[in-house]
C-alpha cells in the first residue's frame, strides 16, 4: 500500500496581488493565511490511490484550515464514526470522510450533484490507506504552509495562535 494517499502542493506568485480581507474575530495565524492567499496562487491535489481530487488552496484549506488538527487528533486512535473534511465552497462542495480502524484510514468521498464536474469521478466506497501515510502527508503538507506563512510574516512565530496551532500538529505527530 505505499504511496496510496499522498498531497502534492504548489504555488506561485499572483501576476497582480489580490485583496487581503480585513477580518474580525480570526487567529493571526488565520488571518496571515488569508494575506498568503492574497500573494499566491495555488492548488493542492490528493492522491488516493488511483483517484486525484485536485483543490484550490483558496478557498478549499481555508474551509478546512481550522479543523485539520482537530480531525487529526480524532485519526490518531480509533474512531467510532466518521470524521469530516468538508470541503464546502461553491463549486467544490465535497466531503471526505475518514474512518480509522487499527493502522488503517478508510476515506470516503462524499459528492452531491452539487459538486464540482472535476469532482463527479470520485468513489463513494472506502479506499484503505495506512494511517502513517494519512497523517503524515497532512502534517508534512499543513507544516510546509505554515512555514510559508513565517517567510512572509516572520513575527508570526511570537503569535499565540500560530504556537498553539503548531504546538497542536506537534502533538498528534507523537501521537500517530
Amino acid at each position: 500500500m505505499s504511496q496510496a494517499f499522498e498531497i502534492c502542493y504548489w504555488w506561485e506568485n499572483l501576476s497582480k496581488p489580490g485583496y487581503c480581507v480585513e477580518m474580525v474575530d480570526a487567529t493571526r495565524v488565520f488571518i496571515s493565511l488569508n494575506y498568503f492567499f492574497s500573494i499566491y496562487e495555488e492548488e493542492f491535489v490528493i492522491h488516493v490511490q488511483e483517484y486525484d481530487a485536485c483543490f484550490d488552496l483558496r478557498p478549499d484549506l481555508s474551509t478546512i484550515f481550522e479543523d485539520i488538527p482537530v480531525v487529526l487528533k480524532q485519526l490518531t486512535t480509533d474512531t467510532k464514526s466518521p470524521v469530516e473534511f468538508d470541503f464546502f465552497e461553491q463549486g467544490t462542495a465535497v466531503g471526505m470522510l475518514m474512518e480509522r480502524q487499527g493502522d488503517k484510514i478508510t476515506i470516503r468521498f462524499e459528492i452531491t450533484p452539487g459538486s464540482g464536474e472535476k469532482f463527479q469521478f470520485l468513489p463513494d466506497t472506502g479506499i484503505p490507506v495506512t494511517s502513517d501515510e494519512f497523517i503524515g502527508q497532512w502534517l508534512q503538507f499543513v507544516r510546509f504552509v505554515l512555514d510559508a506563512l513565517v517567510d512572509l510574516q516572520p513575527d508570526i512565530v511570537n503569535d499565540e495562535s500560530y504556537q498553539e496551532y503548531r504546538t497542536r500538529l506537534d502533538i498528534i505527530k507523537s501521537s500517530k
